[in-house]
């Protein structure tokens, strides 16, 4: 199957971008007419180019070139309020995809306003509400396909506290990356049933959305606390808290632990858990770093509720390819062991990590190399990535490799 660029489409959203770039923000508008003259302009453009192998027989290999970008405004502040929007746009130039294995990831052509939000401070308070992106343990939107996922969600937070974050929110909507994106974990997400291939939509949080409470504190000297509640109204309920502790000494080493907890409102699923450790140190720009998890349960038990979205991935072996999604399957340990450097714009990040699955011939290996470069001078702004994943199974006909290339101009 081919799908041809939208040229049309780019241009428009080119055309846009450079008409906005006279809009700077201020901290405060004194009139309505400042509100939005002194609001700000931003955003990025695009092209990614993904490609995939697989050694099982009957299976086909995929590739992909998406193009596109994203527009960002929003206005001054106006006695403590301020309003925010955001267009993400995606064209394919090139698909080779047999199998359909991009459908819901990067298969996406249109445009979805994906940020549409009012906010409000006062003093130590922010009230903030409508669509916007959003991390967090529990909830977390992920910006690894060109359309960005985001949520329609509402929030109070509060750091009256010193060094301590403190919110409360609602989340009742979804917008994921394709409008055939779905995920089994996330289930009571009420998914599109009939895509076609355009952006996601803003799919239903269950019946009654997704309830969280976050703290977050750093008042101790070296030591970084969060923690986290969520319920999905009638579905789960997930508890997330972390502890890293970095000493100070020349090689900035740490310690950290996690801990996940859910409970399912469906008496026929078990409640599970989820601990993992984390080490590391960092000398002249070299990470080194391990870790450690491990879920409870027994084979076939639910797994532990990771939380909401793609990028809801906290846990100590996560990875670029499988997201380290396994880790969360009941009675599954794992462990990884990597190395990074960092050097003027360049970035690197070498990974190996292990799960193993107590459900027969489950178990996988999975290699993970991250390159990126951030261009200075004449090219400022401009970033290209590089991501190689290779998965080892026990079953060999799951084995596959994963390329991805990432190259973002941002304005």
């Amino acid at each position: 199957m081919k799908k041809k660029l939208s040229i049309a489409g780019l241009s428009l959203l080119l055309g846009i971008s450079v008409a906005g770039e006279s809009a700077f923000a201020q901290e405060n508008a004194t009139s309505l007419k400042d509100w939005f003259a002194q609001g700000d302009v931003g955003g990025s453009l695009k092209s990614y180019y993904y490609t995939q192998s697989f050694d099982g027989a009957g299976k086909n290999d995929s590739e992909i070139w998406v193009n596109g970008g994203d527009l960002r405004y929003n206005t001054a502040s106006f006695y403590g309020v301020q309003l925010g929007a955001e267009f993400q746009a995606a064209f394919v130039g090139h698909i080779d995809d047999e199998d359909g294995v991009t459908a819901g990831s990067m298969d996406a052509e249109g445009a979805v306003l994906s940020e549409a939000y009012l906010q409000y401070e006062l003093y130590n308070t922010r009230f903030k509400g409508g669509r916007q992106h959003y991390v967090s343990p529990l909830v977390a939107n992920s910006g690894s396909r060109l359309i960005k996922e985001s949520f329609e969600m509402y929030s109070l937070s509060n750091t009256d506290i010193p060094d301590t974050e403190v919110t409360l929110g609602w989340v009742n909507k979804y917008q994921t990356r394709t409008d055939r994106s779905s995920y089994a974990d996330n289930y009571f997400v009420e998914y599109d049933t009939n895509g076609t291939g355009d952006p996601g939509d803003f799919y239903d949080v269950g019946d009654n959305g997704m309830w969280i409470l976050y703290l977050k504190n750093s008042s101790v000297k070296g030591l970084d606390i969060q923690g986290q509640y969520g319920n999905v109204v009638d579905e789960v309920q997930g508890f997330y808290a972390d502890a890293k502790y970095t000493f100070d000494m020349a090689l900035k080493p740490f310690v950290a632990a996690q801990y996940y907890y859910s409970d399912w409102d469906d008496s026929s699923k078990e409640s599970n858990d989820l601990i993992g450790f984390n080490i590391g140190a960092t000398y002249l720009g070299v990470d080194v770093f391990a870790g450690f998890t491990a879920a409870g349960g027994d084979e076939g038990d639910e797994r532990v509720f990771r939380g909401l979205g793609q990028g809801a991935y906290y846990n100590y072996t996560t990875t670029t390819k499988t997201a380290g999604a396994g880790a969360f399957e009941a009675d599954t340990d794992a462990w990884q062991v990597g190395t990074g450097y960092t050097y003027a714009g360049f970035s690197g990040k070498l990974r190996f990590t292990s799960f193993d699955n107590p459900a027969d011939n489950a178990d996988l290996d999975e290699w993970t190399l991250n390159l990126l470069y951030k261009f200075e001078g004449m090219l400022e702004n401009l970033s290209v990535a590089v991501d190689f994943s290779i998965l080892d199974y026990e079953d060999g006909e799951k084995d596959a490799t994963d390329l991805r290339s990432r190259l973002i101009y941002s304005f």
